[in-house]
């Protein structure tokens, strides 16, 4: 009668080892996996542009503004955020007159390109040596639209979208009517 109480305690402490291996196991696996979705969360949330301002150069005919040419939009890194390159994000332009343009990154195409930067790669990032982490995106209507020029009243949005997936979105309407007083090639605050 011991022996077999014997084996029986011996069957059940294997069979409770063999559990808790099996529990720890799945633990540290459902471990790992929360830790590496919650990186790739706290990343896709923090990661963001914030647009700073907009201005606009002057189109005029015969001595009489009549749209924007083109314009210049500055962005900065949102705060918190992880370095953004600007060549790795698509850049959309929509206006209210049905004008619609996408760009993969900027210095693609002769319409969008990086206007200014302190430094002349494309990544924004809080670990450089720049004092601020900023860009101005540099869009020309002239190949862009068949008016070469956004007309005034128009509405634009800008919305860049960065590789992690989040989106920064600004939106201005150019003033209908122009100042008659601005030449051509003046520039004008836009937001």
């Amino acid at each position: 009668m011991g022996i077999g109480t014997l084996i029986v305690f011996i069957a059940l402490v294997l069979v409770a080892a063999i559990a808790a291996g099996v529990l720890i196991n799945t633990a540290g696996f459902l471990q790992t996996q929360a830790q590496s979705t919650g990186e790739e969360s706290t990343e896709q949330v923090s990661t963001n542009l914030v647009f700073l301002s907009t201005t606009g150069t002057v189109n005029a005919t015969d001595g009489s503004p009549t749209g924007v040419s083109e314009f210049n939009t500055t962005v900065q890194l949102g705060p918190g955020s992880s370095a953004i390159d600007l060549n790795d994000s698509t850049v959309s332009i929509f206006t209210d007159s049905g004008f619609s343009a996408e760009y993969d990154g900027v210095d693609n195409s002769p319409e969008l390109s990086l206007a200014e930067r302190s430094s002349d790669d494309t990544v924004l990032s809080t670990d450089s040596s720049d004092s601020e982490a900023t860009a101005t995106l540099q869009f020309s209507a002239a190949d862009a639209t068949t008016a070469g020029e956004f007309e005034s009243g128009t509405t634009v949005d800008i919305v860049i979208t960065t590789a992690e997936g989040t989106q920064a979105e600004t939106s201005f309407i150019i003033e209908s009517p122009l100042d008659p007083q601005l030449n051509d090639g003046e520039e004008i605050r836009l937001d």
